[in-house]
């Protein structure tokens, strides 16, 4: 397992210099992601931003949510992702930037956390990592903690870019495809291989059944299966009891 984990860790050394920055266009509407973060969020809280990328949201959630302190992870370095350069150098005073090495959060303090924001990450994530994570972060929030995580689902991503079934077929082991007859078989095996090859920037489909019943395992409540902000990708909400 550490090692399927270094392997992962590992495929993303040399990607997005500069910092990935995200998508910004109306199926994925981060406005009303936006939107929904300032009218739905308290502030003053300890929030969690897992891969921050260059700061898109770690800049917003500063600017608009008023944390009483965010901690960013990402596994590229703040210098990699250039991250204080946009971000703003004068933010270091409420932002604490962690270049992770494991899915093991050991920089997060234990029951610090009011609220966990990850957008453009979980997909991808293979699902022993997702699963690290949701072990991990059991230990690292508050009873009550809100956590909104973006990820991949083959059938939402299909229904909203149907000209990019190549997209989804692209990760996925080829011989296993050509025996594919249907669109669903293609979307079934994309789940199935939702801790397949480790190939850099790899998106993983781990669909929004499975990993909903992840989340359940773990002992999490749902909130909402999916927030249908994003009309391309699933948003879940969820709780630590």
């Amino acid at each position: 397992m550490k090692d399927k984990i270094l392997e992962e860790i590992q495929s993303f050394q040399q990607l997005w210099v500069g910092g990935y920055f995200g998508e910004n266009n109306e199926k994925r509407n981060q406005v009303g992601l936006e939107n929904y973060l300032q009218h739905n969020v308290g502030k003053q809280l300890n929030i969690l931003e897992i891969g921050c990328g260059r700061g898109r949201w770690s800049k917003y959630i500063v600017e608009n949510l008023n944390p009483n302190h965010l901690h960013c992870l990402d596994v590229l370095s703040d210098v990699h992702n250039n991250f204080w350069s946009f971000v703003g150098q004068e933010k270091k005073e409420i932002i604490t930037y962690s270049q992770v090495k494991d899915f093991e959060l050991n920089d997060v303090k234990d029951e610090s956390l009011d609220f966990v924001f990850s957008y453009d990450v979980w997909c991808h994530i293979s699902e022993l990592g997702q699963k690290k994570y949701l072990e991990n972060l059991l230990k690292k929030c508050k009873h009550g903690c809100k956590l909104l995580i973006m990820y991949a689902d083959p059938y939402k991503y299909y229904n909203s870019e149907p000209n990019k079934l190549w997209f989804i077929k692209g990760y996925l082991p080829k011989e296993k495809v050509k025996n594919c007859k249907t669109n669903e078989e293609i979307f079934d095996l994309a789940i199935q291989d939702s801790d397949g090859q480790k190939i850099p920037g790899r998106w993983y489909w781990i669909g929004k059944e499975k990993f909903i019943v992840n989340c359940l395992n773990f002992g999490y409540e749902i909130l909402s299966e999916d927030l249908k902000i994003d009309n391309t990708n699933i948003i879940t909400l969820l709780e630590k009891k």
